[in-house]
C-alpha cells in the first residue's frame, strides 16, 4: 500500500564534528522514511532546522533514494547493509510487529509515555505488542475513502450514496455522461487491493477475513464470501466503471485524471489531499470532497468498518545513537509538529482537545474514524506481504476481466497454500 504507494527514502544523515589532533570524525545518523508530501516535507525541514539548533556541530541531510521500493525492498535492504537507518518509517501493524520479533525494532515505552496524556487511544494499535511500544505514530490514516468531484455530482445531479443500489446508480450514471466513473493506478497493485480489501471484511466479517488472511487453519482466498466480494470487480471492469488500463496506469499519474475531466472518483486515503502537491494541486483550490463506502449487500461483517492504519516511526534496536534519535523524535512528534501536520490533512493520532483542528477536511476525517465500528488492516500492512501479493494479483486479473473471482482466488489460495499454519 501506500499510502502510500508513492514512496520516498529518506535519510537524515546527522555528522557531529570532534575536534581532536586536526582530524574530524563523523557520527552518522540515518533516518528511512516514506510518503513525504511537500507539505510533509516543509515539516520535516523545519524539524532539521531545529534539530541542528539544539545540537551545535550537527549537520543534517536530506536525501531521497528508493522511491517506489522503500515498502517492499528498499526498507528491507537498508536493514541489512552496512549503512543501517538509526530511524525508520513503518506501517503500524505485521510490519511493526516482524520488526519486534526480528529484533530490529527498539522497545520505546518510556518515550512514548512522555506522548500518551496527548494521543489518542487508537494511534497506538500497531506499535504495542507483549506490553512494549515499539515506535511512535505520526499519522491516523483512512486507507480507502471515495473521493469524488462535488461539481460533477451537481452537474448530473447526482448525490452522495447512502446504499450500495444508489452507489450503482452512480456509477452508471457517470458512464452515460462519457466520463469514466472510477480511476485507480494500480500498477503497483495495492490501489484496487485495499479497495476490494475492504469488502473482502465487510462481506466475510472482520474474524473470518482476519482468520484467512492471517494464514489461520481452515477457509482460504476462495472462500464464497471472498469470491462474492470480488464479484463487484468483476463487473466493474466488464461494465467500464473503472479505467481500463488501470494495472499499468502510475499511481501518481492517476491524479491527473481526477482534474483533467476524464474521472470523477477515486478510492484512496486520507493522505491524499497532501500528495495532490504532486500534480501541481492544491486541494483548498479544488471541488472534492469524500464519502466512506455504503454496506455491501449481503454482507456478514460490520458494515460501519474502516479500512486504515497507523504509520510512524521505530527507532532501530541496534542503532549506536540512542539519545540522538530519542532528540529527533521528540522535535518531530512535537505538538507544534502534530498541529502542523494536522493543518495539512495528515497526523489525527492527537486528541481534538489536544490540537485544534481548522481544517474542516482534516475534521471530516477524524469524524469518520470516531464513527467507524471497526479498524480494520490492509492486505499487505497487516498480513503476509506474499500472500497479500497473491491476493492483490487476483483482484487485479479480476477487475480487467482475465480471470473470474473464482479463478483468480483458486490460484491465489494455491500459491500461499504452503503457508498456512
Amino acid at each position: 500500500m501506500k499510502r502510500f504507494s508513492l514512496v520516498v527514502l529518506v535519510f537524515l544523515s546527522v555528522a557531529l564534528v570532534f575536534a581532536g589532533g586536526g582530524k574530524e570524525e563523523k557520527i552518522i545518523f540515518r533516518v528511512g522514511s516514506a510518503t513525504v508530501d511537500p507539505a510533509s516535507e516543509a515539516i520535516f525541514k523545519d524539524n532539521i532546522a531545529q534539530f541542528e539548533a539544539e545540537h551545535p556541530g550537527v549537520k543534517v541531510e536530506w536525501d531521497s533514494s528508493s522511491g517506489d521500493d522503500y515498502q517492499f525492498a528498499g526498507l528491507p535492504s537498508l536493514l541489512q547493509s552496512d549503512t543501517p537507518p538509526d530511524i525508520f518509517f513503518e506501517w503500524g501493524g505485521n510490519r511493526v510487529r516482524n520488526h519486534y520479533l526480528d529484533g530490529n525494532a527498539m522497545e520505546i515505552s518510556d518515550l512514548a509515555a512522555e506522548f500518551r496524556p496527548d494521543f489518542s487511544s487508537s494511534a497506538w494499535a500497531g506499535f504495542e505488542y507483549d506490553g512494549g511500544v515499539y515506535g511512535l505514530p505520526l499519522n491516523q490514516d483512512i486507507t480507502v475513502q471515495m473521493w469524488y468531484d462535488t461539481a460533477v455530482f451537481d452537474e448530473l445531479g447526482l448525490s452522495v450514496p447512502e446504499t450500495w443500489d444508489e452507489f450503482l446508480n452512480v456509477l452508471e450514471t457517470i458512464k452515460r455522461s462519457g466520463r469514466v466513473p472510477i480511476v485507480m493506478g494500480n500498477a503497483d497493485a495495492w490501489v484496487a487491493g485495499n479497495f476490494v480489501g475492504l469488502m473482502l471484511y465487510r462481506m466475510a466479517g472482520n474474524e473470518k477475513a482476519e482468520s484467512i488472511m492471517g494464514l489461520e487453519p481452515g477457509p482460504g482466498l476462495d472462500d464464497p464470501d471472498f469470491v462474492k466480494a470480488l464479484e463487484f470487480a468483476y463487473e466493474a471492469g466488464k461494465q467500464g466503471y473503472v479505467n481500463a488500463d488501470m494495472n499499468t496506469l502510475g499511481y501518481e499519474e492517476s491524479f491527473v485524471r481526477m482534474f483533467d475531466g476524464s474521472s470523477v472518483m477515486m478510492p484512496l486515503g486520507s493522505w491524499f489531499p497532501g500528495e495532490m502537491a504532486l500534480v501541481g494541486k492544491d486541494f483548498r483550490s479544488t471541488t472534492l470532497d469524500y464519502f466512506m463506502l455504503p454496506p455491501v449487500p449481503g454482507g456478514k461483517g460490520d458494515q460501519t468498518s474502516v479500512l486504515g492504519l497507523n504509520t510512524g516511526y521505530v527507532i532501530n534496536a541496534n542503532t549506536k545513537h540512542k539519545d540522538l534519535a530519542y532528540d529527533f523524535m521528540r522535535i518531530m512528534f512535537s505538538a507544534e509538529s502534530q498541529a502542523r501536520h494536522s493543518k495539512e490533512g495528515g497526523g489525527m493520532v492527537t486528541r481534538p482537545s489536544a490540537n485544534a483542528v481548522d481544517e474542516p477536511i482534516v475534521a471530516k476525517m477524524i469524524q469518520s474514524l470516531n464513527e467507524a465500528g471497526s479498524l480494520v488492516a490492509p492486505p499487505d500492512t497487516g498480513y503476509n506481504l506474499e500472500m497479500a501479493f497473491a491476493l492483490y494479483e487476483a483482484i487485479a486479473r479480476v477487475f480487467e476481466g482475465t480471470a473470474t473471482p473464482e479463478e483468480a482466488l483458486r490460484e491465489a489460495e494455491a500459491k500461499i497454500a504452503h503457508l498456512r499454519k
